[in-house]
């Protein structure tokens, strides 16, 4: 269960995260530029190798010369199949992504858009993922317009990212390809080199687009489409020293992660939450490092039937080996409260809101292993990941590889597979095993 988690981050998988943020396949992303989500730094850096400063903003240049810059990228997908139990065999279809930046003085603005056939999924969300503009004074510095927000320093399992919806339907072959931006106004203040606080206001917080595995088999259920929800507000305090990056985080508004509600017709969608988290990563040396991360989830109200206040917690150690190899042991556990009472709901929608929240089973551990190597040399990069939980409630592993061509022409592949009891968070998921494989020719601009 707590492996949806990994769900997410796979099947879309589980963005301009705030600076600080990433994962330790942050040096394979990064260099990847077609692969990067309009953001900054990276979307798909989640975080900053452990310990690395990247609180701290660079400077606006004194240049007023205004500098275009930008990327564009078009690519042929086959996957084995689809997220929407439409008994499909395979899926063919194109798909074109374009990001582009303008900057001038203290000025900044950003475009990316992303477009693909229907088969693929890419018409359940929007496809302008952003489009802000961002201004910058000293120590100020204020953003507005649609963005993509990415919390959180564990790798791929990150209980604080709570602001950052997913389209779960989307055939793509880059775990963060999926996620959905939000409109929203920003400001962050530096002071002391070392310390920033960022303010986040989001009038209305879309869901994650799920997978039809999770609601498909109930006639009459709607599930495949929520209004967005109402304003949601979030404070997070950074820390970036020598070696210790750390942060503190409130949220007080809706959850990306719909469920469904009680009513005649049953339909997914948005609860009010307060979620306070906390993460870090920090470095032990030139080899090794730490990471971790904790959130605390309370219903503002009653929860939605089956599901209850939880507590998510990830702690990871890292060690990185010659040759650009990184290696990530993860242990992983979750804790929910069981409601009081029966829920005015069929049991296979309690069961559908239970595998969506993660919580299928009250208490639950697990352990992520992963490995990686970033494109430091060679023309062959990726990762493999396995989520096993402790429980034996589940098992979910994937891999991704990219192979460069040429400076424009790349390949990529992707697997994953979930499996366990049908009652479980991975086993909900079963349906949802994939093969996919792309080619993706890139070019870019700079004027």
């Amino acid at each position: 269960m707590l492996a949806l988690a990994l769900a997410c981050a796979c099947t879309q998988a589980q963005a301009d995260a705030p600076a600080g943020d990433a994962s330790p396949q942050a040096q394979t992303q990064a260099v990847a530029a077609m692969q990067e989500s309009p953001q900054e730094p990276a979307p798909e850096a989640t975080a900053a190798p452990a310990g690395t400063s990247s609180a701290t903003q660079a400077d606006p240049s004194s240049d007023r010369d205004l500098r275009w810059t930008g990327t564009a990228s078009g690519a042929v997908l086959a996957a084995s199949g689809s997220r929407d139990l439409d008994d499909a065999d395979a899926r063919f279809g194109a798909a074109a992504r374009v990001r582009s930046e303008l900057r001038s003085g203290a000025w900044r603005g950003l475009v990316e858009a992303v477009a693909g056939n229907r088969r693929l999924g890419y018409d359940d969300a929007s496809p302008l993922r952003q489009a802000f503009a961002e201004y910058t004074a000293g120590p100020l510095q204020l953003r507005a317009g649609r963005q993509i927000v990415a919390w959180g320093r564990a790798d791929r399992l990150n209980p604080t990212d709570n602001l950052s919806p997913r389209n779960m339907r989307a055939l793509v072959s880059d775990i963060d390809e999926d996620r959905i931006g939000v409109d929203l106004v920003s400001a962050r203040v530096q002071w002391r080199e070392r310390w920033s606080l960022t303010a986040l206001h989001v009038p209305r917080l879309p869901a994650s687009v799920l997978p039809g595995s999770l609601w498909k088999p109930l006639p009459g259920v709607r599930g495949d489409r929520v209004r967005a929800a109402g304003a949601t507000g979030a404070l997070r305090l950074d820390y970036a020293g020598a070696g210790l990056d750390a942060s503190l985080s409130v949220l007080d508004g809706y959850s990306t992660l719909p469920a469904f509600a009680r009513a005649a017709l049953p339909r997914l969608s948005q609860a009010r939450v307060r979620v306070i988290g906390a993460d870090f990563s920090a470095s032990l040396g030139d080899r090794w490092g730490l990471r971790g991360e904790w959130a605390q989830t309370r219903f503002d109200g009653p929860p939605p039937p089956g599901l209850g206040d939880q507590r998510y917690a990830v702690l990871g150690l890292e060690r990185h080996f010659d040759g650009g190899w990184l290696g990530l042991a993860q242990y992983v556990q979750r804790r929910a409260e069981r409601p009081r009472g029966t829920a005015a709901l069929p049991a296979p929608l309690l069961r559908a809101n239970r595998a969506i929240w993660f919580q299928s089973q009250a208490d639950s551990e697990g352990l992520y292993l992963g490995l990686t190597r970033a494109p430091l040399e060679g023309d062959l990069s990726g990762d493999i990941g396995v989520l096993q939980s402790l429980d034996g409630h589940g098992r979910a592993w994937f891999a991704n590889l990219e192979y460069r061509l040429d400076d424009s022409w790349s390949l990529l592949a992707r697997l994953q597979h979930f499996d366990g009891p049908a009652d479980s968070d991975l086993g909900a998921l079963r349906k949802d095993r994939l093969g996919l494989l792309e080619l993706r020719h890139s070019w870019g601009w700079q004027r």
